[in-house]
Formats: structure tokens, C-alpha cells, sequence
């Protein structure tokens, strides 16, 4: 188990080390962006598409949100594990690069992607009918069809796509906006929803939006 731990630990600091290289060496060198974007698949995946259910697929998402979310965990305003000190080894000029770049590739709908379970030898991101349905209803009756029209497919106003998203993902995202020891950035409308809602709400809505192709 320490062996794991220690395994772990020396793969995050190797891909924060490679993140901030990659920053400096594409100032130098004029690296293109596709060439950044290789430093973001060992957690997002070949081209942003992720394929494990605590990271969300990157590729094909509005480039304007994707260059907000690195500022602000450049900024430190978004908290962060990792993509703080990644974010940092970027020049404001990357991040807008890299950003534009990752909204040209082609959306991995994770529905179709999932890989399965060592445990169970299910599906990672398999749902449950009864709280899709449900997460139907709350789509509507919270209001978050508002922002995220077409059942979370939507990408009107630089609202990131939800649909086909890891369900896992989703709910860490909605609780840490739901926690308010984590201060993470939201809309207000947004953060209203949210802090109305139970946790089995927010479960039935990540399991809606990870549901829909």
C-alpha cells in the first residue's frame, strides 16, 4: 500500500513537472499547441477525452470557459490539487492557445467510452433509469435547463457542455460548489440551485446529464 501511495505521489509530481517544463520549453521553442495539449492526456485523455470518471473530458468545450478555468486556477482563485501548479507553468498566451485548440477536438461522450470496473466489472459511468428520470425533473423544475439547454448539450454563452459527462465528476463538482469551505467559483444563479438541493438531488442530476449522447 505504501508502494502505491509513493507510486502515486511521484506520478503527480512527474506530471506537474512536465506541465511547467512544457510552459517554458513553448515560450522557447514556440511549441504548438496540439504539442501542450499532449501534457493534459494523462489526465484528461488523448485530445481532452477523458477516460476515467473523476476527470472530465476536456476536448470540444467552449475555449473561452476553458481559459477562464485555467486563469483561475493559475490566479489560485479556483482551489486545486494539481491544475494550480500546471496552470502556473503557462504564459496567459499558451493558455489561450491550448484553450482554442482543445475546443476544436471532437466531444468523447463518456456514456460510450466507459471502460469497466475492476470491482464490479460494470461500467464506470453506467446509470440508474429511476434517478435519471429524476434528474429529468430536477433538469427542469431547478431551472438549470436555463444555462444548459438541450439536456446539458448546450454551449450557448460559453456554458460548458454537461451532457455525456462523467456522473462522477459532476456530483464532486456540484458538492464542491454546494461546500462553502471550498469557495469555488459559480454563477449565482447557479450556486442558488445548488445550495437548495440535496445530495440525492445532485446525484440524480449528474446521473440525468452523464445519461444523455
Amino acid at each position: 500500500m505504501q508502494h502505491n501511495k509513493i507510486k502515486t505521489l511521484f506520478l503527480a509530481a512527474a506530471m506537474v513537472t512536465s506541465g511547467m517544463m512544457m510552459g517554458a520549453d513553448a515560450r522557447a521553442e514556440g511549441i504548438t499547441a496540439a504539442a501542450l495539449a499532449n501534457t493534459c492526456a494523462g489526465c484528461h485523455g488523448t485530445n481532452g477525452v477523458a477516460v476515467g470518471p473523476a476527470m472530465p473530458t476536456i476536448a470540444g468545450q467552449p475555449a473561452a470557459h476553458l481559459v477562464n478555468m485555467m486563469k483561475e486556477f493559475k490566479s489560485g482563485e479556483r482551489p486545486a490539487t494539481i491544475m494550480d501548479r500546471i496552470a502556473k507553468g503557462y504564459s496567459d498566451e499558451e493558455i489561450t492557445e491550448l484553450s482554442k485548440y482543445l475546443a476544436t477536438q471532437k466531444w468523447g461522450n463518456n456514456v460510450a467510452n466507459a471502460r469497466l470496473s475492476m470491482k464490479t466489472g460494470t461500467p464506470f459511468n453506467q446509470v440508474d433509469d429511476a434517478l435519471v428520470a429524476k434528474g429529468a425533473k430536477l433538469h427542469e423544475s431547478l431551472k438549470c435547463k436555463k444555462c444548459h439547454e438541450d439536456n446539458g448539450r448546450s454551449m450557448e454563452d460559453d456554458t460548458p457542455r454537461v451532457a455525456g459527462q462523467w456522473q462522477d465528476y459532476l456530483l464532486i463538482k456540484m458538492q464542491d460548489y454546494k461546500n462553502p469551505d471550498m469557495k469555488v467559483p459559480q454563477p449565482k444563479k447557479m450556486k442558488k440551485n445548488i445550495d437548495n438541493a440535496s445530495l440525492e438531488e445532485l446525484e440524480a442530476i449528474a446521473h440525468f446529464y452523464a445519461s444523455q449522447k
